[in-house]
């Protein structure tokens, strides 16, 4: 299997997680720089709208008369090129001046009435103010419609947009590049801990002793859970190696020595002799053998200590097949009778 790089691997978690929050959070400022735009928008018309409301005024024969400011359009058009819509109208919708086909939207509640729709293929919004002028004898209502095209808020909320998105990229490489800082630093005592353990000879199984952070030392625990066993298997080996070597140097020397006697032997009776005491430590020595090789069995499994369920009757039953040519050999009459299962819960090699 490849390695693979912790540095990477937080980077990449890093960068997903921030580019998912961070096309939330610019939805999120998309809506509301569309809120923010609209808003100042709002607020400008309804002030071009109040200027051109100022200028009314009656005449001699009592009708209305306007005298449009060219500031309150101004205002609107200098922000971005923008198309100015106006219309004034008097009372039981007469109308004074602007563009006669402009919608006038009746204010339902308070005296401003605000709109969104197109005119001459053009994107507006408008805005309508409902005011009452006095004569003297009585109060004439007009209203003032003003609208205006959108493109001034639609480049008002992308550059609101473009501004939160560049800061939204400078974070991410500042977050991105403390990370990777962070990261080298936090990785350096599992360094430490892999130079020590690199410098240690092959016989040191002593456990790993390291000046590492609370967050490392179930891995240093684990190491030196298995250099313990694996300590414990080494000796285990030695010791099995000693005993191979000091239980069979006895009955290979008897064996050799009895081979030697056989070539020199003048008669049958002392080759025979000879064949006897060589068989005898051949069979020694194999018992010997077999006796380390389950206590080798049984230091492996030392550790373990999982007991599992041993049926004592099967067990009987080959110990007693494996000393049947003995028991015979010596005109003994072995065998085995009993229940046909006894279960416990045991280690099945002791």
């Amino acid at each position: 299997m490849r390695p693979y790089s912790l540095r990477r691997r937080l980077l990449l978690w890093l960068f997903l997680a921030t580019a998912i929050l961070g096309l939330l959070a610019l939805v999120d400022t998309w809506r509301e720089a569309l809120r923010t735009a609209q808003s100042v928008s709002d607020r400008v018309l309804v002030g071009s709208a109040l200027a051109i409301a100022e200028r009314v005024s009656v005449d001699e024969a009592g009708g209305l008369e306007v005298d449009v400011p060219f500031s309150s359009l101004e205002m609107l058009s200098s922000t971005a090129q923008d198309k100015v819509f106006y219309r004034v109208d008097g009372p039981v919708g007469t109308f004074l001046t602007g563009y006669p086909d402009l919608a006038v939207i009746t204010p339902v509640s308070g005296d401003v009435a605000f709109a969104d729709g197109t005119y001459d293929d053009v994107r507006i919004r408008s805005a309508t103010l409902m005011r009452e002028i006095s004569t003297g004898a009585e109060s004439i209502l007009f209203t003032v419609t003003v609208a205006e095209s959108t493109r001034a808020r639609a480049a008002l909320a992308r550059a609101i947009l473009i501004r939160s998105a560049l800061r939204l990229a400078l974070l991410v490489v500042g977050v991105a590049v403390l990370v990777w800082v962070a990261v080298t630093v936090a990785l350096r005592p599992l360094e430490r801990l892999g130079e020590v353990i690199a410098e240690r000879s092959p016989d040191d199984l002593r456990a790993v002793t390291a000046d590492t952070p609370e967050e490392v030392e179930p891995l240093v625990v684990a190491i030196n859970l298995f250099m313990g066993r694996l300590k414990s298997a080494l000796d285990s080996l030695r010791n099995f190696t000693g005993n191979a070597s000091h239980q069979l140097r006895t009955p290979l020397a008897v064996v050799r020595t009895q081979l030697a006697l056989i070539d020199r032997s003048t008669g049958p009776d002392a080759a025979a002799a000879a064949r006897d005491k060589a068989r005898a430590a051949l069979e020694r020595a194999e018992r010997v053998l077999s006796h380390l090789l389950v206590l080798a069995r049984v230091d492996a499994s030392a550790g373990e200590a999982v007991l599992t369920p041993v049926d004592l009757v099967t067990v009987a039953k080959e110990v007693t097949a494996e000393m049947v040519p003995a028991a015979l050999a010596r005109d003994i009459d072995l065998g085995f009778e009993g229940l046909e299962t006894a279960e416990v819960a045991a280690d099945p090699i002791l």
